[in-house]
């Protein structure tokens, strides 16, 4: 992350728009899984623990941050974040019932590898609700800076995920912020990168933006509307067939006898 947005991210975390509508967004999408109480929840890319006061209703949290700078000294939640990358041998048997990555996956180059590491954190029906920028046709100077590798469309996410697990959401989100975006780029490169995304607007355009933004999502989210400014991930990893109910294991073994019994009057070649 550039050093000067990182410096002001939790401010504008807690006042700017884009974030608190994220925000709004994200909880609702994390009250409609069905995770025991008190989960285990893991932040990756977590910052200075900016999600965990939200996150802590469901559960039990830590956080990954492998910029310490990030992390200030008086923060609360210090002990729980860790600065090991992903993969690290610290991370070794590690199971959680959520984990997220928000805005986190454009950063690393083998994204590939990153999926399977956060995969590979979840307990058997776990959770991974995943957050990435979309369309490398919106593409400007505020990924460079901030050291992106890529902008994501949803068909490549989708193979990137569904190997490993069931994809029961994979969506656009901020639609009418994509053609605001795509002018701003064009503003912006004719500048020279000099103007800046995420100045807090003063609060009535502050407020109005945030409002704008959920009513959107609220009304679109069924639509599949084909574009917007991010792409949001929920990914179950399958359970283990010693989670399965029994009455589920005894109709699976049931299919299978009858799929080994031979039609009455039926002989082998």
């Amino acid at each position: 992350m550039n050093e000067d947005y990182g410096s002001e991210y939790a401010e504008l975390y807690a006042r700017h728009w884009w974030w608190r509508a994220r925000e709004a967004i994200l909880l609702r999408q994390i009250r409609a899984i069905d995770l025991p109480r008190p989960a285990e929840i893991l932040d990756v890319g977590c910052g200075d623990g900016v999600f965990f006061p939200a996150l802590s209703r469901f559960g039990r949290v830590r956080g990954i941050e492998i910029d310490r700078s990030l992390v200030r000294s008086d923060n609360p939640y210090r002990d729980a974040i860790h600065h090991a990358p992903l993969g690290n041998a610290e991370y070794d048997g590690w199971q959680f019932d959520l984990i997220t990555a928000l805005d986190v996956v454009e950063h690393i180059e083998d994204d590939a590898a990153a999926i399977e590491s956060l995969v590979a954190m979840l307990r058997p029906g776990g959770y991974l609700v995943l957050t990435v920028p979309a369309f490398m046709l919106l593409w400007d100077a505020h990924d460079e800076r901030n050291h992106h590798y890529r902008r994501y469309r949803r068909e490549p996410l989708r193979k990137l995920l569904a190997p490993h697990g069931k994809l029961s959401e994979l969506r656009y989100l901020f639609h009418g912020l994509f053609f605001m975006k795509a002018a701003f780029r064009l503003v912006n490169g004719a500048s020279g990168g000099k103007l800046r995304q995420h100045a807090i607007p003063p609060w009535p355009i502050n407020w109005a933006m945030r409002t704008l933004c959920l009513a959107e999502t609220a009304v679109l989210r069924w639509m599949g509307v084909p574009f917007g400014t991010s792409l949001l991930a929920v990914l179950q990893r399958e359970p283990s067939k010693r989670d399965a109910p029994v009455s589920d294991a005894c109709d699976a073994s049931h299919e299978d006898d009858m799929a080994d019994a031979e039609p009455v009057g039926a002989s082998r070649s």
